[in-house]
């Protein structure tokens, strides 16, 4: 396969580049931003508007695979990278300037300059209220614990994110116990949590009651590498830079950044 430019990349700037620019991408992974990601300022792409990178991701690939753009139609378990080609699965791609973004599961062939945020790990607990509801809670930024963010969705969903070292994965101190504790503090000290009276002839509210469903891990190592002729590496700047040219020009949200 011959491609005057491509993208090589899954995360939410990269498809925003592809829908943009209409250049045909390489999703390096099927999996969306996780919840807790957010852009800086609302975008807007066809009827959506969301701060919400998972949205914006999955709105993009809906668009991105409508108009032919996704190269690969299912996951990819490794993709090499050289200078002027792709090859994974029985696939190559020659390509005349490649646009690579953050992958895990890449070998390329640029000069690594650093690893950043190297040995750290992004820990989503997911849990569900037994009683009470957080209907009126969207994100809460905690202070004083390890806990990061706490991010509520519907009535009952609750997901805690933090930000660990490999030790800290192994200390009970860190454990999904002691989110579920900790977290159960949080809500309880929120003044928009609704607490149901524990019986019609009681004054008395019910606390918040967790149960941990899910324990997600994933590594939010980056290997930043330096560009070449033909392959440009987009770091977090770059990144930042594709998300505020896309506001710039889409003339139904200038001004609001």
């Amino acid at each position: 396969m011959l491609l005057e430019d491509v993208i090589v990349g899954s995360c939410a700037h990269a498809l925003l580049k592809s829908y943009s620019e209409g250049i045909p991408i390489i999703l390096t992974s099927f999996d969306g931003p996780t919840l807790d990601l957010e852009f800086s300022d609302s975008v807007h792409i066809e009827n959506l508007a969301t701060t919400r990178q998972i949205e914006a991701w999955q709105m993009l690939k809906f668009l991105c695979s409508m108009k032919g753009l996704i190269v690969n139609p299912t996951q990819l378990s490794y993709l090499r990278l050289e200078d002027g080609m792709a090859r994974f699965k029985d696939t190559e791609v020659i390509f005349s300037k490649c646009h690579l973004f953050p992958s895990a599961n890449i070998k390329c062939e640029l000069n690594v300059l650093r690893t950043e945020q190297e040995g750290l790990f992004k820990i989503l607990d997911f849990m569900r209220l037994k009683s009470c509801s957080v209907s009126n809670i969207d994100t809460i930024t905690p202070k004083d614990t390890f806990i990061r963010q706490v991010k509520c969705f519907g009535k009952k969903e609750v997901v805690a994110v933090s930000l660990l070292s490999r030790e800290q994965l192994t200390d009970f101190e860190y454990s999904d116990t002691i989110v579920r504790f900790i977290t159960q503090k949080i809500l309880l000290g929120n003044k928009e949590l609704h607490r149901p009276l524990i019986s019609k002839e009681s004054a008395s509210r019910r606390n918040p009651a967790l149960t941990v469903l899910e324990r997600r891990v994933l590594s939010v190592s980056e290997v930043v590498y330096g560009s070449s002729k033909k392959v440009r590496y987009y770091d977090r700047k770059k990144r930042d830079d594709i998300f505020k040219a896309y506001c710039r020009n889409n003339p139904c949200i200038k001004g609001e950044l």
